[in-house]
């Protein structure tokens, strides 16, 4: 299994989640995959089979997860719910990450630098992150440390922040 989500679809299949992902981020909602397609047909230039097979496709591979209503809640890394990882991007949006990894791993995502803002999980004191560069560029606490773990070990990556 591949361990970087994009390489879990295809080009097509990409276009479509990365417009639903910066949907929700610029938004700031949970994007919904009957009411708000009007606009992706158009801008992508798809049709409504070709949405169908995708849409079907990304939640098939755990690429989002939509819930009983057809609201995408999560799209990795992005949570439309409020969590306690708060990502701010370089450009100024703001947005919360699925977990703490992922907080981290937006800045990989979005191409650009980052600054996080969490919760520990173990003491529930807050933590601090900036990436600059693609490199951590300050933390806080400095005692901070990080578990992750390889991607590949799992088949639904959402469950398992």
């Amino acid at each position: 299994m591949e361990q970087n989500v994009h390489k879990k679809f295809t080009d097509r299949q990409n276009e479509l989640r990365l417009y639903i992902l910066e949907f929700t981020v610029n938004s700031g909602r949970a994007y919904h995959i009957e009411k708000d397609k009007a606009e992706a047909l158009e801008q992508l230039n798809m049709s409504e089979e070709e949405y169908r097979e995708i849409t079907d496709c990304l939640i098939g591979k755990d690429g989002m997860v939509a819930d009983e209503n057809g609201k995408v809640n999560f799209i990795y890394p992005v949570s439309a719910l409020k969590t306690n990882h708060q990502v701010t991007l370089e450009d100024g949006r703001q947005f919360s990450a699925m977990c703490a990894i992922d907080a981290i791993g937006a800045a990989f995502t979005f191409h650009q630098d980052t600054e996080v803002h969490s919760v520990s999980a173990v003491s529930g004191e807050p933590v601090y992150v900036r990436i600059r560069d693609g490199r951590v560029d300050e933390y806080e606490p400095k005692t901070l440390h990080a578990l992750t773990f390889p991607l590949g070990e799992l088949s639904n990556w959402a469950g398992s922040c």
